[in-house]
């Protein structure tokens, strides 16, 4: 009797998904430049909802969740620093004004809606497809590639250090005795060996790409083949009439904090 034990089935791709990356990263600079014209939080807070709703089309709900205490963190500094730095006409208390509090709300909302961006794309975008619409965007060939490298090493640095600390506690070291001070005593010989092993990484590396001739000829063939599809015009479209209603209310300042002084 033969049983069949299929393997199992990916995930469909969502719609952000099936974008290409060259949209995917103009999208991307689009919410940046939304975000950042804008002084009052209602403005940036729209610009942030079309981000979440960007978010909740690509479901990367489960990516946002893991930065949740970032961005907590990134929240209170915002509105502990922007509250007392700037000054507005109307105080509430100590240094901290109508104007100056609602700054500090929006410059909140501008780094943490610039977060939830990247985060769509990098969780949405594999490396070979931000690669190859970043040299369709005609950004240097050896730049490209070094950013889609940067983003590959990043999860290989992680993984290094996770080797070393394994190393160390099969030796008996233990991480967890003692206060906060003294665990992160312990964590700091680490450094040594994470930063020679990625060194020694690096190293093969260039001498693997100095081997195959990187950047010997200046035609070059892709495996991947991206091609605008009628979802990208679409997505594209709706991003330039959002983008121009933010840059409308921002000539006609509409979109700036009366009395606000930084």
């Amino acid at each position: 009797m033969q049983v069949n034990n299929p393997s199992p089935a990916l995930p469909p791709a969502n719609v952000i998904q099936r974008l290409d990356p060259r949209t995917k990263i103009i999208l991307l600079l689009a919410s940046f430049l939304a975000v950042l014209l804008p002084q009052k939080p209602e403005v940036v807070g729209l610009a942030a909802l079309l981000v979440l709703g960007h978010l909740a089309l690509a479901r990367a709900w489960g990516e946002l969740y893991r930065l949740r205490w970032l961005l907590l963190i990134l929240a209170l500094f915002s509105l502990a620093v922007w509250s007392v730095v700037a000054q507005g006409p109307t105080p509430l208390f100590w240094r901290v004004s109508r104007e100056s509090l609602a700054f500090g709300l929006a410059t909140f909302l501008k780094l943490g809606t610039m977060m939830v961006a990247g985060l769509v794309l990098l969780a949405t975008t594999p490396v070979e497809e931000l690669f190859l619409g970043l040299v369709k965007l005609r950004v240097p060939y050896a730049g490209a590639f070094a950013f889609a490298l940067a983003l590959r090493w990043v999860p290989e640095v992680f993984a290094t250090a996770q080797r070393v600390k394994e190393a160390q506690e099969a030796r008996g070291l233990v991480w967890e005795e003692g206060g906060p001070l003294t665990r992160l005593k312990r964590h700091l010989p680490l450094l040594a060996p994470i930063f020679l092993l990625t060194l020694r990484r690096s190293q093969t590396m260039a001498w693997a790409l100095e081997t195959r001739g990187f950047q010997r000829s200046s035609r070059r063939t892709y495996l991947l083949q991206v091609r605008l599809a009628p979802r990208d015009w679409l997505a594209l479209g709706l991003a330039g009439a959002f983008l121009a209603g933010f840059i409308t209310l921002h000539l006609a300042g509409w979109d700036r904090i009366p009395g606000l002084q930084l």
